[in-house]
């Protein structure tokens, strides 16, 4: 079997029907659908039974136990070369695994490839996920930052997984993929494909998700641990006891050239004043990182620290 879907599934009663259909109606057929109920209290359960698919594997976890631990269980129970992701409320297009499989089978050193997405449902609500990059060096720079991939839309070569022991982190709540990203990126390259092969739901609940103590611990720790594969243990404890400042900056730039770095400490400086301005701008680095860089350091000179780097 080339591929296992894993689906975790919490109170989507009202959502699963549409992701269900989309996976079974896929144009790529040699895959196993792994549905896992996590404690669910609504009908999740009743819909899900109501298929005949002999393509789906029904498991349930005794209590909700949340995504992390259901994900590692999915990917536990999965018989596949691949393992893809996907959300009880997303919905993917019909050719998606068709065209990731494609990449994998044909690009060995690709470990992860995910998709562009067509997010949909609020209104009112926006994503940062609709700007990805889609090559691999570029992805892993981004990973200074943020994420680099749609999570829902990703497929895993599972080897790496196994024969490097990595799963999702339980102490990475609400930044379990970023922290899965970082782990992975030196085991092989990233990928993203160029269409939107996924309609990615956005709602209340998921937003609030994104803005709340645990979210920001968990990604300020994603970020932290991507910042020592690049500079000594020592900068990062400066950042943790002092802050960023001018003089951190230029030991940042002597042990790294990764730009992403770079921006990210120029838009966490304690002070953001004539010295900053100067250094800013005689260095070259306004011109080398870029105009949306220029644009969010004259933001933070109006209205102050807004720190990336905080750990």
């Amino acid at each position: 079997m080339l591929l296992s879907v894993v689906m975790p599934a919490y109170n989507a009663g009202k959502t699963i029907k549409e992701s269900i259909d989309s996976i079974l109606n896929q144009s790529f057929k040699d895959f196993e659908f792994i549905i896992i109920n996590d404690g669910s209290t609504d009908n999740t359960e009743d819909v899900i039974l109501s298929y005949g698919d002999k393509r789906i594997r029904y498991l349930k976890n005794d209590v909700n136990r949340g995504i992390i631990y259901t994900l590692n269980r999915g990917i536990i129970e999965s018989k596949g070369k691949y393992i893809a992701r996907m959300d009880s409320d997303d919905i993917s297009l019909s050719t998606r695994f068709e065209k990731q499989i494609a990449i994998l089978e044909s690009r060995p050193n690709v470990i992860v490839c995910g998709t562009l997405i067509s997010p949909f449902g609020s209104k009112t609500k926006k994503t940062n996920l609709t700007k990805l990059q889609l090559h691999n060096l570029k992805m892993k720079e981004q990973l200074a930052i943020t994420t680099c991939f749609a999570h829902p839309t990703v497929i895993i070569r599972k080897f790496v997984l196994l024969s490097n022991d990595i799963k999702y982190d339980e102490n990475f709540k609400n930044a379990e993929d970023y922290k899965l990203w970082i782990d992975l990126m030196e085991y092989g390259e990233y990928y993203t494909v160029s269409e939107k092969l996924l309609l990615y739901r956005l709602s209340d609940s998921q937003i609030s998700q994104t803005n709340n103590p645990i979210t920001e611990k968990s990604v300020s720790k994603c970020r932290e641990l991507y910042l020592l594969k690049f500079v000594d243990k020592f900068v990062v404890s400066d950042i943790r006891q002092y802050g960023i400042n001018i003089h951190l900056i230029t030991k940042i730039k002597k042990q790294t050239d990764n730009k992403k770095i770079i921006e990210a400490a120029y838009l966490s400086l304690n002070n953001y004043g004539l010295k900053e301005i100067i250094y800013y701008i005689f260095s070259l680095d306004l011109f080398s990182l870029g105009y949306m860089v220029a644009m969010r350091f004259c933001k933070r000179l109006i209205k102050g620290k807004m720190a990336i780097y905080e750990f």
